[in-house]
């Protein structure tokens, strides 16, 4: 197996107190969004190739375990417009939304923001960005290794949330930590409570095809821009079709930093799944992101934190 999807994990000396205390309201109005890396190499817009048999877990409710089935809001462009739709969330209730929350971290006495969703099929687990828990020098954190301080407020919302839950263990691949590579910047986190009974739990599929758009990108954005009240306290969704892809899968999507981590979703049959991740941009284009084929580097991830 390609030594680059193998996990690495970290496990936090964790004390609940400490890191709650050290949590002010100041210092997380303050976080810096964690900026969404840029990757200074185009990848090339091969056809992707499935390394594994088609793998699908469907999301989970609060409390009961059915398929959930949006309204269909999310779905507001045609199949063939190259554009995006970026809109503050307005419903925090039903999937993927209900999923998704804000991450804090702490890396090299700097404290940031990202964003990460709550996965079906763990009831502690959470997932984000690769960079959002390990920084190799792609991030803010300027090289600083792992995260600490890890703490994820679901359904965030202007102060208020679900929750805090505060993580114990992370993970990222191999090929992320050592060798930088975007196809896997994908990462998890353990908490020690359950969260997916609060939250629910957001389905997803492996190996399938990633062109399978238009795509709902979800996150917090809060890095300002022109036109977009982006500030951190509200979630947001942008909306916008496949492009291109192999390892690396690219889509129209505009969000800012703070946004990294949040998952792409897609509805198949009125069903919603996660496919995909706010992970990067190619250099400064600011109207397509990029996120890893969610394949064995991402089971593999999965499979740590699977039934936890």
């Amino acid at each position: 197996m390609d030594q680059e999807l193998n996990v690495i994990q970290q496990k936090e000396d964790l004390d609940h107190s400490k890191i709650a205390a050290y949590w002010t309201e100041e210092r997380m109005a303050n976080a810096i969004p964690i900026e969404i890396p840029k990757n200074f190499e185009l990848p090339k817009p091969i056809h992707w190739e499935q390394d594994g048999p088609l793998t699908i877990m469907e999301s989970v409710g609060p409390e009961r375990h059915f398929p959930l089935h949006p309204d269909g809001s999310d779905q507001k462009i045609a199949a063939n417009t190259y554009t995006t739709t970026l809109v503050p969330t307005s419903n925090y209730t039903t999937a993927p939304w209900q999923n998704v929350g804000k991450l804090y971290m702490v890396f090299g006495g700097k404290n940031y923001v990202g964003s990460a969703w709550v996965i079906a099929g763990s009831n502690s687990g959470i997932f984000t960005a690769g960079h959002c828990v390990y920084d190799n020098g792609t991030g803010g954190g300027n090289g600083a290794g792992w995260a600490s301080s890890v703490m994820f407020k679901p359904r965030y919302n202007n102060g208020n949330s679900l929750g805090t839950w505060y993580m114990s263990t992370l993970f990222t691949l191999q090929g992320w930590a050592d060798k930088s590579g975007y196809q896997y910047d994908l990462g998890c986190c353990l908490a020690t409570s359950q969260i997916a009974p609060t939250t629910g739990g957001l389905g997803w599929i492996a190996n399938g095809a990633p062109n399978l758009g238009p795509y709902t990108a979800i996150g917090y954005p809060a890095t300002p821009v022109s036109g977009y009240n982006f500030n951190g306290q509200a979630m947001w969704q942008s909306v916008g079709n496949y492009i291109n892809g192999s390892s690396i899968i690219q889509m129209y999507n505009n969000m800012t930093g703070g946004c990294s981590g949040g998952p792409w979703s897609v509805t198949m049959n009125g069903v919603v799944y996660a496919n995909g991740v706010n992970s990067h941009r190619f250099t400064n284009n600011p109207s397509t992101m990029y996120s890893p084929y969610f394949g064995t580097g991402f089971l593999n991830l999965y499979n740590e934190i699977k039934g936890k």
